[in-house]
């Protein structure tokens, strides 16, 4: 063995990131990346908009890692790249975060204690200051190389324009109106959501559990009972609803007469604690439509004295008869069947809690009470009336606001719609258009577009696109709707001196007096546009796609989107739903699904339960790189992720093996002065030797396998599988065969191994590339760049080497593939009766089948090399084994 003094260096994650940062920075490299080659296609990425308003976890970080390394995939194939960065700043994640740093406590206190101009300005400066925390930890340290000095911003004009563009659209063609209908909203932040915000949110809530008694009014001593978790809305209660096809049964219990549906009385006599109890008679659900019942509270709430038709028993056929009592307390006011009954019914749509979730002064003793409070002061009353058969509690199911975790309420409102439920069809069919990776979460998506309602798009807040609705004041069914600010300052008879980003905005876009249509004063609809229509305008309004028609109709649709599997109801149903909406064509062709990413115990991270691992942390600890290997080749990106910070340290030892593969490599042929132009694998392909031509062959093999697996979008097989080969193939098996090879002083043998270990390096480390980018940049610079000054400037700058299918030899991985089992089971055996692998063993005696046999016997010399072993004896059976053994025994 030769005497060596070259050392490649040691590999400290951390340190060759900072350096690779500062190399990419100072040669301008991720611009050089960006920049477009000459007759390329085009490989268009649209990003989904961080929202501003915290700070990068572990769950944005494998989102963005996926985005990386597909883009970094594509310039590797010889695409050109648009990777547009973009952020999502406006609505209630940020208003909420202002409203705790100054103390708010409700709405009204932005228009009476802080004013809406400071308001403003502070949710600016909050978005502000998150966006430096993402354009550090969550783009630039992670290598994600978007173009943020371009980056589409959602609060500025030009792109609230095209907010505006869509909302007059759908007046244009008939598809805006405003509605009254009952609505979820939000007690905390005052507003309504729409249908797929609502979606987002559910988790498990603890609430009351009631059966309350409804006394018949013509029929002393009897009673309707009903079940309820939320006992604030008998309140507005105005009827009850059963089943017009259920059976339904009168029990006596000493004189009292309860009725419910027959196959849900055992449960309630049960939960009620009555042993002794006669069943009476039994009815058919239509048999009682009409008769009426005495409201539980008309004392309390005495407008219910007022109500004529109303309080008494209506059918539907949404009535469970497998929960509850099989009759349903119906509050028109408060839920939307609820409120589809009161419609045909012609009942009293009561509503008395307001957009805070307080009772007004229709609600009786309960003015003033959050719904929480009513809640229990209902159950006190019902109870001192004798009227509460059971009270307990049941966790279930419930929905709480996506941004501040406040349950929600429903109440009847008058809101602005889209009415997206007319091209339901147009959807649907768009979405067939769309490649949806993994597929089986395709359905998710088209059960979510079968039964969309129309689109909830006015909010009741401040920071956020106006809506551009103008009433007339003295004549309501005049109606202007604006498309923009050109527009707008075409009808303004005066207008606040401020820049277009303030105009746009509340407090100063209400400040515009117009004139038009001989309406003495027009009036704004006091509200902002659903965030969500922001973002899922970004497929235009990103690039404003009006003004640079070209370059839109270059990229439009987008090849590739990406977000986890609630988008399918947020963003990527914004986007599709704004698409078909204008152009009725899909914006995308492909969408990758994440999973969410839970902690290592399988729990929802969140900052409450403080299991939630951040960016920065994480990168400090584990370093970027590592963390991208570990999120890259763990879980498939479709599925749910337990990220375990502990499990990190396993891709780092493999990060080392491949770290001494180049270790290894750089010494010799530095020693040896070995570049690729003088010592080309052309030159020695007739001296090439059985190793040689199967990592060869492998590495092709290797890149085929790559290639269809990132076209597929599983990246964590594109990523183990280069991986593997590396460490298990390379470094364990190749490196150890050829070793004495180099080590030889005057062999011209070693320049075949050079040959071909950096053909098949370089393959390789451009696999890597798009998975451990600073990792890959410090190698290209360290080893190829010193061996082959033609290089180029970055390895991210490089495209990927072509397919040699001549050297795919099947046959003889298959050789491999066997050889190396048998070597493995030597090993074992070596392990079990203590003999090391450096004393050599006289014998091997091998049996199997006839593949495995022919396999050991072409491909012998590395068997006796791996396995040291002097001699091999081949048997079809183990039991030839034995009887030469025994043989061989009686000889001696």
């Amino acid at each position: 063995m030769r005497w060596l003094t070259i050392d490649f260096g040691r590999m400290r994650l951390r340190e060759i990131e900072g350096k690779i940062r500062k190399f990419w920075s100072e040669n301008k490299i991720p611009e050089k990346w960006r920049s477009w080659l000459d007759n390329r296609p085009i490989f268009s990425f649209l990003e989904g908009p961080p929202t501003a308003n915290g700070y990068p976890h572990v769950g944005h970080i494998r989102g963005r890692t996926y985005k990386d390394m597909v883009l970094r995939y594509y310039r590797l194939l010889g695409y050109n790249i648009w990777a547009q960065g973009g952020w999502d700043e406006q609505g209630l994640p940020v208003e909420v975060e202002v409203e705790k740093k100054l103390g708010i406590k409700r709405k009204k206190e932005i228009s009476d204690k802080v004013g809406y101009e400071r308001f403003i300005e502070e949710c600016n400066k909050l978005v502000d200051y998150y966006l430096e925390y993402w354009k550090d930890y969550a783009t630039s340290r992670l290598g994600l190389w978007l173009d943020l000095e371009n980056a589409y911003e959602t609060r500025r004009a030009k792109y609230i324009e095209y907010v505006w563009r869509l909302i007059k659209y759908a007046y244009e063609n008939g598809l805006l109106y405003k509605g009254f209908r009952v609505l979820p909203f939000c007690p905390r932040c005052e507003t309504a959501l729409s249908d797929a915000e609502v979606d987002q949110g559910y988790r498990e809530k603890t609430s009351p559990s009631i059966y309350v008694k409804f006394r018949l009014r013509d029929y002393p001593d009897t009673y309707l009972i009903i079940w309820t978790t939320t006992p604030w809305t008998l309140i507005d209660n105005e009827a009850v609803t059963i089943h017009p096809d259920g059976t339904y049964v009168m029990i006596d219990l000493n004189g009292e007469r309860w009725i419910v549906a027959k196959d849900l009385a055992k449960d309630v006599l049960k939960l009620a604690g009555k042993e002794k109890y006669t069943f009476i008679k039994e009815y058919k659900g239509s048999e009682l439509e009409k008769i009426k019942y005495i409201h539980p509270l008309e004392d309390e709430v005495p407008m219910h004295k007022n109500h004529v038709n109303a309080h008494y028993i209506v059918l539907a056929q949404f009535v469970s008869l497998e929960e509850g009592t099989g009759l349903v307390h119906t509050a028109p006011g408060h839920g939307p069947e609820d409120y589809e009954v009161g419609m045909r019914y012609n009942l009293p749509i009561s509503s008395n809690v307001e957009v805070n979730g307080i009772f007004n002064e229709y609600g009786g003793i309960f003015k003033g009470l959050s719904v929480e409070e009513a809640s229990k002061k209902v159950i006190e009353i019902l109870k001192k009336k004798n009227l509460l058969v059971y009270n307990g509690t049941i966790i279930h199911s419930y929905p709480h606001c996506w941004r501040c975790d406040t349950p929600l309420i429903y109440r009847a409102d008058s809101q602005w719609f889209i009415r997206i439920s007319k091209i339901r069809e147009d959807l649907l069919n768009a979405l067939q258009k769309v490649k949806i990776y993994p597929e089986k979460l395709r359905s998710r998506f088209e059960n979510w577009l079968e039964n969309i309602k129309d689109w909830t798009v006015s909010r009741s807040r401040i920071w956020g696109t106006p809506l551009p609705i103008w009433i007339c004041k003295d004549d309501p069914n005049k109606v202007l709707v604006i498309g923009s600010l050109e527009e707008l300052k075409k009808y303004a008879k005066e207008i606040p001196d401020v820049d277009d980003d303030k105009l746009i905005h509340r407090p100063w876009i209400d400040m515009i007096r117009i004139e038009y249509d001989g309406c003495r004063e027009w009036v704004r609809e006091p509200y902002v546009v659903d965030v969500w229509i922001d973002s899922g305008l970004a497929w235009i309004a990103s690039i404003d796609g009006y003004r640079n028609r070209e370059l839109f109709n270059k990229l439009y649709p987008y090849n590739f989107v990406t977000e986890a599997v609630d988008q399918t109801r947020g963003w990527f149903y914004s986007l599709l739903a704004t698409s078909v909406l204008l152009n009725n064509i899909p914006p995308y062709k492909q969408i990758l699904i994440q999973g969410h990413v839970l902690d290592k115990y399988g729990r929802k991270m969140s900052k409450h339960e403080g299991n939630v691992i951040w960016a920065k942390e994480l990168f400090e600890d584990k370093s970027v790189d590592a963390s991208r290997l570990y999120i890259l080749s763990r879980y498939a990106p479709g599925d749910p992720f337990n990220f375990d910070p502990d499990e990190i340290k396993d891709v780092i030892s493999k990060l080392n093996i491949i770290w001494n593969i180049f270790r290894f490599t750089y010494t010799y042929m530095d020693l040896d002065k070995f570049t690729p132009d003088m010592h080309s694998l052309d030159k020695y392909i007739d001296y090439l030797k059985t190793e040689d031509k199967w990592i060869l062959s492998r590495i092709n093999t290797i890149f085929k396998e790559y290639k269809k697996y990132m076209d597929d979008y599983e990246l964590h097989r594109a990523s183990k599988v280069i991986l593997d080969f590396l460490v298990n193939e390379v470094s364990r098996v190749y490196i150890r065969l050829v070793r004495p090879r180099v080590w030889r002083e005057e062999d011209y043998d070693k320049y075949v191994v050079y040959s071909v270990l950096y053909y098949v390096l370089i393959r390789a480390i451009k696999m890597l590339a798009p998975i451990i980018p600073h990792y890959t940049e410090e190698i290209w610079q360290r080893f190829f760049r010193k061996f082959n000054k033609n290089a180029e400037e970055s390895v991210h700058l490089s495209l990927f080497d072509e397919l040699d299918e001549e050297f795919i030899n099947i046959d003889l991985e298959e050789d491999m593939n066997r050889v190396l089992r048998v070597i493995s089971l030597i090993s074992a055996a070596r392990n079990r009766v203590g003999i090391k692998l450096r004393w050599p063993i006289r014998t091997a005696y091998i049996a199997g089948d006839k593949d495995t046999l022919e396999s050991v016997r072409r491909i012998e010399e590395i068997v006796k090399f791996m396995a040291n072993v002097k001699e091999i004896k081949l048997f079809k059976k183990f039991k030839d084994i034995t009887d030469e053994l025994e043989t061989i025994e009686e000889e001696n």
